[in-house]
């Protein structure tokens, strides 16, 4: 490797900034942004000296003149949450970009480095799949590859998990599938199989997957770090991609873009066993002045069974370009080893845009656990708490110290402002816990100033569960952490759980929920 250096690499320098800027792990990490943006601007226009502590507090992340370095530590905590994310980056998404930046570990000085192909292959030895034509086309085809694995999370301490560490082996065995199903497709002489009866399972296959429908790429890693295959197993429908639409209630924009839409069906090879089914889908060709309601309907099957009959994304999900999930619990594959899914059109046509299939629990759908933060973590328990999804409304705050937590290890961050969740779930009864801590009165501001400053009310699915709430008076004061648990919840009739966070003095303020199915 080699910085590059001279105006003939200008733009190329540019545009991998550009890249980096609207990767699906930048766009949800906003400081983050700010700050690489920040100093490879002044980088690019040679002005390398303006590139300090003071200036980047100041000008990235809106700190006052009175910001002082000694007392506040943001922009170093910051500055080491960025050299990780790069890092992250360019082992997943930007594995083989030729121009790549770094931030001094003594500074904050970015650096363009230009990677020839054998350093690139030196420099990235995870393969993300393979370009073999396992991936949708325009033509009706169903793909005997098997998926790839599921979300890997190792215990370990509250914080951002290592990318390379998750992936590495997945992917491995991944790579290792693949290639027997390559080999078998050459046995079969590279014949397309398209007659249902002609399908044979795969001995091989993974306990799970997930797929990106429409994705016309091998792989495709979201914001959470984990992996999803392109499309495949499919028979029937057209594939369709809407780049630059935004979807509210999800950090990963581009999971929501692309689809497959028409009358199709989906013939997915599993091994034996008990699975959980997560349909992803968006309302994103009819605008919001026309109106969405009732201009689509359509029927989902699974193994021939109807699970949704004459299905309205835009009603279930409560408007248009708003991401929408259905959950299904004590899902097995058939006896022929295979899980069959059917979309069939009734107004318009049908649509779907990606599908999760996680080992599961007879007679349970597996916890939902979500932190109010950009980043997936793993408690001191060895739960995976997933980066903050299903929200509508408020910010994350990130605190520079994090507020302690015997079981969790320590929250850096948290949603404020007025806004709420909706949570799918499987039909059933549920146990939610809510945990909180004031952040900043009689810490930021003057010892015991803190009763009465932050009072809010939250509901669930419409119902008042904590009037008033003042948490600094629960818990004693300031950074102590407090839950509300809420017991036996049913789904609304969208199938969701509903929780609202409305101000009443300050902004609201929640580090995380758990949903947990509390049937017998």
């Amino acid at each position: 490797m080699g910085r590059a250096s001279g105006n003939g690499n200008e733009e190329r320098e540019r545009s991998e900034l550009e890249a980096v800027l609207a990767s699906t792990l930048f766009s949800r990490a906003p400081d983050l942004s700010k700050i690489i943006k920040y100093v490879c601007e002044k980088h690019l226009e040679n002005r390398d000296d303006a590139i300090k502590e003071y200036n980047i507090a100041l000008e990235a992340l809106g700190r006052g003149p009175d910001f002082r370095p000694e007392v506040d530590s943001i922009v170093r905590v910051q500055a080491a949450r960025l050299r990780k994310h790069l890092k992250k980056y360019y082992e997943t998404d930007g594995a083989h970009h030729p121009v790549q930046i770094r931030i001094s570990a003594s500074g904050y000085r970015p650096e363009f480095v230009h990677v020839t192909p054998a350093q690139e292959q030196s420099a990235s030895p995870v393969e993300t799949g393979t370009a073999d034509g396992n991936s949708a086309g325009n033509g009706e085809s169903i793909h005997a590859e098997a998926p790839p694995a599921l979300r890997v999370a190792e215990p370990g301490p509250l914080q951002p998990q290592s990318s390379r560490k998750r992936l590495y082996w997945p992917l491995a065995l991944a790579a290792a599938i693949l290639a027997l199903a390559a080999a078998a497709a050459s046995y079969r002489s590279h014949a397309t199989v398209k007659a249902s009866k002609e399908l044979i399972p795969l001995p091989g296959a993974s306990p799970g997957l997930n797929v990106r429908a429409g994705l016309d790429a091998p792989s495709f890693l979201d914001a959470e770090g984990s992996l999803w295959a392109g499309d495949r197993y499919f028979t029937g429908g057209q594939p369709f991609n809407r780049p630059g639409t935004q979807i509210l209630r999800t950090f990963d924009q581009s999971l929501y873009q692309t689809g497959r839409m028409g009358n199709f069906s989906y013939a997915i090879p599993l091994q034996p066993g008990v699975y959980e089914l997560h349909l992803h889908f968006a309302e994103i060709f009819f605008s919001p002045a026309v109106g969405a309601d009732t201009q689509r309907t359509f029927d989902v099957s699974i193994d021939g069974s109807p699970v949704l009959s004459r299905f309205d994304i835009s009603k279930d999900a409560g408007g248009v370009y708003i991401a929408d999930e259905k959950v299904f619990k004590d899902i097995s594959p058939g006896a022929d080893g295979f899980l069959r899914l059917g979309f069939t059109g009734v107004r318009n046509q049908a649509l779907v845009n990606g599908f999760e299939i996680l080992p599961g629990v007879r007679g349970k759908m597996l916890p939902v656990r979500i932190l109010c933060s950009n980043h997936s973590a793993v408690d001191k328990n060895g739960h995976l708490w997933k980066a903050d999804q299903y929200f509508s409304g408020g910010r994350i705050a990130e605190r520079a110290d994090a507020i302690p937590d015997p079981a969790m290890g320590g929250f850096a961050s948290y949603r404020t402002g007025n806004f709420n969740y909706a949570i799918p779930v499987a039909e059933g009864v549920y146990r939610v816990r809510l945990l909180f801590a004031e952040p900043v009165y009689g810490r930021d501001t003057a010892a015991g100033d803190g009763a009465g400053r932050r009072q809010f009310d939250v509901s669930c699915n419409g119902k008042t569960v904590a009037g008033g709430l003042d948490i600094y008076q629960e818990a004693g004061g300031p950074y102590k952490v407090i839950e509300k648990a809420i017991r036996r919840v049913n789904p609304d009739a969208q199938g969701k759980i509903v929780l609202s966070f409305v101000p009443l003095k300050s902004y609201a303020v929640l580090l995380a929920i758990e949903v947990v199915d509390d049937g017998s």
